[in-house]
């Protein structure tokens, strides 16, 4: 409202500057014609110089005070002066040195020519104005053209942009004040004191059920309830003495005859009164409702999976609540309430910390008391216990009394733990590496335009080539420590990857910055970055060019070496499209096309032993004689002599032996060579090749394939069991809540461009921790099981649903309304109380779970937020009874 009251203001004084400054030179000109009429025929010709003299030094002086631009053109458009203000720096006015055109387009300039004209004609002011883009920006301008002689006018041009600036920057302030006055959710009015509404937003209608006209034509007094209208007359004459009115409450009749109870804040200004009105009837209904859910609440905190304490200072009594001696392992009658119990039970370490937390927080060293105590089980284990304290002061300021909420957080103690382990173990895989791994953020400048990388990761084989440690590395430019990459292109080729999202192999030669190597490299698109992964193919370049200087000398040997060379390219080709391979699966499918052009002439198979490794299963064939008499499709890994004794097994014409079972259908003069398939000591398949002769470089090659092969199989089982690990909850099977918080932030983010809603729920099984004690944790791990297939199958691709912690689940439901939401959460309630789960022949039965709904944005402006409202309406369903469906509400929250 300031900003707005400015603008309007700083237009108000421009305008009228104008119209004074019109004004003075209007009167100027009338009384230098009044002097002329008046004068006489001079008594000499001195006195004439000196009233000449002394009527220029006047305009002169006027001429330097305004702050226009003074032209005197002619009918044609000559410029016979020009006089721009004296405060003119040559950025405002362009100059005229002969004619109009020299600054004007041809639209302006005609007309302008034809408003000289008309004034020429009529004798009349013509005042308009235009638009003119100046040393490449768009200004405007107002102009005013006045006869001052039958072929002449006098033009005054002034520079207006500023002016139409501030009158944009106020109509948009006026269009944000009508849509905040129409959007809001509380009740907007402007009053007169003659005690009649001039404006009313829409909350009005839809809180009293009366059309705005209705409200608007009859007496505001008229609508205030009888005992209230005494308090609000004395508030209105109040407003009338220009008092400002804050917190005053009345009622007000709806349109159904019943009353709404409203807050209001008022403020006196020209006359008006400008008032917000907030609908607190549900509010005061509930505080009413407070003292009669005490006993409620009380049972709610006993039926809490949370345990609470209660301190009170002035007599040094505790308590600590059953569930709170529960998360040790002990009865409520097992454990005195005092200090000293719990002293007996934290670790030492945490009770010296713990204390020290208390003092700094009474004292006000600290503004909030809130940590993580392990405390000791009954069964000798570790408990972990997120506790967070409140404290209550008297009216001196002393802090009497202390109650705090406890949390077993055991359990995410634990996966924390074991994700460490997690990234431990990508961190060896990483430093054991013999491939050069780094990985950069993209820097932008303001224009979102990527002007350099910076330096996220480089492990210890991409620091030997960069001659610096990772601690140095880290936190730098790319193009400060490495400068070559602009200069070879590979600069741009990065920045294509992060632009297109593709990725990129390429293989090249760099010699800047101390380093002359070859490397074959592939980026990958990481996030706003890249990742590259190079190694060092010098050798492999050398070898290539002594086997062309080899070729080029043995002439009698070209199509043999020719032969190998093609092979070993074949291989390398079939090795790179390995490692690019994103899945084992897609692995199989490429196995086939890649294995069959190195063994021309020759059938072959791959078999892949199965996960409980009793089996060997084909996965790719080729060759003719294998599509007449196809192989086995599995078979037993005793079946393979090869698999049998860990080496190549070779049978044939020329190298007899006993021929495989599963290699029974190959004909007899055929020769048939096994090789399993090992990688780090562990059999992962078998490479089959048959032939009417496997000559030595065959065998040598298919020993190379199959070593390539295993490598890639074992490097890409490894990245999907890693990969599975990082994001997914072992025993449901669902995301962990790690991965929920990186998803729902980027669901978010989406959405917010989009601008589509998101639906969360939140379940959690109901009596879960009475079903443990009943039947076991197995018993439990296996229902949490169940319960993750059933939502696995019930979600849609888009969806996300993960295992938030404990018996607590997480759906994300994109681009869902409210409606939708609600009617998937009843889906999957129904759902889950039709499941049947067997354990040790038992059939666990009668399940159910509590459901919290929210959505976003109406209930939250981050996923944090979202997440938090559909955790409110899960425990508004539990403590409402469990087996039920709550939406959150604000009202809920308070409740």
């Amino acid at each position: 409202m300031d900003d707005l009251t400015g603008l309007v203001q700083q237009l108000q004084a421009e305008n009228a500057r104008l119209q004074q400054q019109v004004a003075t030179l209007r009167q100027v000109n009338q009384s230098l014609q009044a002097e002329l009429e008046r004068s006489q025929p001079p008594a000499n010709l001195q006195q004439i110089e000196t009233a000449l003299s002394d009527s220029e030094a006047t305009n002169q002086a006027i001429l330097r005070a305004i702050p226009d631009l003074l032209m005197r053109i002619g009918r044609d458009g000559t410029c016979f002066s020009f006089l721009p203000p004296s405060s003119d720096d040559s950025s405002v006015f362009l100059p005229v040195e002969h004619h109009l055109a020299e600054i004007l387009p041809p639209d302006l300039l005609a007309d302008q020519l034809r408003r000289i004209e008309q004034a020429l004609t009529t004798g009349e002011l013509q005042v308009w104005e235009q638009q003119l883009v100046k040393r490449g920006q768009l200004c405007h301008e107002e102009v005013r053209l006045v006869p001052c002689s039958d072929d002449e006018c006098l033009v005054i041009v002034r520079d207006i942009t500023q002016r139409q600036q501030m009158a944009l920057e106020l109509g948009a302030k006026i269009e944000e004040l009508d849509r905040f006055f129409s959007m809001s959710l509380d009740l907007l009015c402007i009053a007169d004191t003659d005690g009649y509404f001039r404006r009313l937003n829409s909350a009005w209608e839809k809180t009293l059920g009366y059309r705005l006209a209705d409200l608007e034509n009859t007496p505001f007094i008229s609508y205030v309830h009888l005992d209230d209208v005494t308090a609000t007359i004395e508030v209105v004459s109040a407003l009338t003495n220009h008092q400002e009115v804050v917190s005053f409450t009345n009622r007000y009749r709806c349109l159904d005859g019943s009353y709404r109870w409203l807050e209001w804040r008022a403020v006196p200004m020209d006359g008006l009164v400008y008032a917000v009105a907030r609908d607190i009837t549900d509010s005061r209904e509930m505080t009413l409702q407070l003292q009669t859910t005490k006993e409620q609440l009380e049972l709610v905190l006993e039926a809490s999976s949370e345990g609470f304490s209660d301190w009170n200072l002035t007599t040094d009594e505790i308590y600590f609540s059953p569930q709170w001696k529960a998360m040790l392992g002990y009865a409520d009658h097992e454990l005195e309430n005092s200090i000293e119990m719990w002293n007996s039970t934290v670790f030492e370490e945490d009770r010296l910390a713990g204390w020290q937390l208390v003092d700094n927080y009474n004292s006000g060293k600290v503004d909030a008391l809130s940590t993580v105590y392990r405390h000791r089980h009954k069964n000798g284990s570790t408990v972990h216990i997120f506790t967070r304290v409140i404290h209550l002061k008297d009216a001196e300021g002393q802090v009497v009394r202390m109650v705090g909420s406890h949390l077993d957080i055991t359990a995410t103690v634990g996966m924390q733990q074991a994700l460490q382990t997690s990234e431990m173990q990508l961190s060896g895989v990483l430093n054991s590496s013999i491939d050069g791994i780094m990985a950069f953020r993209a820097v932008r400048n303001d224009s979102d335009a990527i002007v350099d990388f910076e330096w996220l990761l480089s492990n210890p084989s991409a620091c030997a080539v960069v001659g610096h440690t990772a601690e140095y590395l880290v936190g730098k430019r790319l193009l400060d420590e490495l400068p070559g990459n602009k200069t070879d292109g590979l600069f741009d080729l990065y920045v294509q990857v992060v632009e297109t999202g593709e990725s990129v192999q390429r293989q090249f030669h760099y010699s800047h910055d101390g380093i002359d190597t070859w490397f074959e490299a592939i980026a990958v698109k990481l996030g706003d970055g890249f990742a590259v992964t190079f190694r060092d193919i010098t050798a492999l370049k050398q070898s290539r060019q002594v086997l062309q200087d080899v070729n080029q000398q043995l002439e009698s040997r070209v199509d043999e070496l020719k032969q190998r060379n093609d092979e070993m390219q074949r291989l390398g080709e079939m090795s790179d499209f390995l490692q690019a391979c994103l899945t084992v699966k897609e692995a199989y499918q490429a196995l086939g096309t890649l294995v069959a052009p190195l063994f021309v002439g020759s059938s072959g198979a791959i078999f892949i032993l199965n996960p409980s490794r009793d089996r060997m299963e084909i996965v790719t064939t080729w060759g003719p004689e294998l599509n007449s008499q196809p192989l086995f499709s599995s078979f037993s890994p005793s079946d393979c002599w090869a698999l049998r004794r860990g080496r190549s097994h070779q049978v044939g014409p020329h190298s007899l032996g006993l021929r495989c079972h599963h290699a029974e259908t190959a004909a007899i003069a055929s020769t048939t060579l096994c090789l399993p398939l090992l990688a780090q000591g562990e059999t992962l398949g078998l490479f089959y090749l048959s032939a009417s002769e496997i000559k030595q470089p065959t065998q040598q090659l298919a020993r190379a394939v199959a070593e390539q092969v295993a490598l890639a199989l074992a490097n890409l089982q490894l990245r999907e069991t890693l990969q599975y690990q990082s994001i997914r909850d072992p025993l449901t099977g669902l995301y962990n809540r790690r991965y929920l918080e990186e998803a729902l932030t980027q669901a978010i983010e989406r959405a917010q461009r989009h601008r589509h809603p998101i639906g969360v729920i939140m379940l959690d099984i109901d009596h879960f921790k009475r079903f443990n004690d009943v039947h076991g944790h197995d018993a439990g791990d296996r229902v949490l099981e169940a319960v993750g297939q059933l939502l696995r199958d019930s979600v849609r691709g888009s969806d996300i649903a993960c295992r938030y912690g404990g018996e607590e689940m997480t759906l994300v439901l994109p681009e869902a309304p409210p409606d939708i939401i609600l009617a998937r959460a009843e889906a999957i309630r129904y759902a889950i109380g039709q499941l049947r789960v067997s354990y040790n022949s038992m059939t666990l039965e009668h399940l159910s779970v509590s459901l919290g709904v929210a959505s976003f944005p109406a209930h939250g402006a981050t996923g944090l937020d979202v997440v938090k409202a559909a955790d409110v309406a899960l425990y508004q369903a539990k403590s409402r009874g469990r087996n039920q469906v709550v939406v959150y509400s604000a009202c809920n929250e308070r409740s």
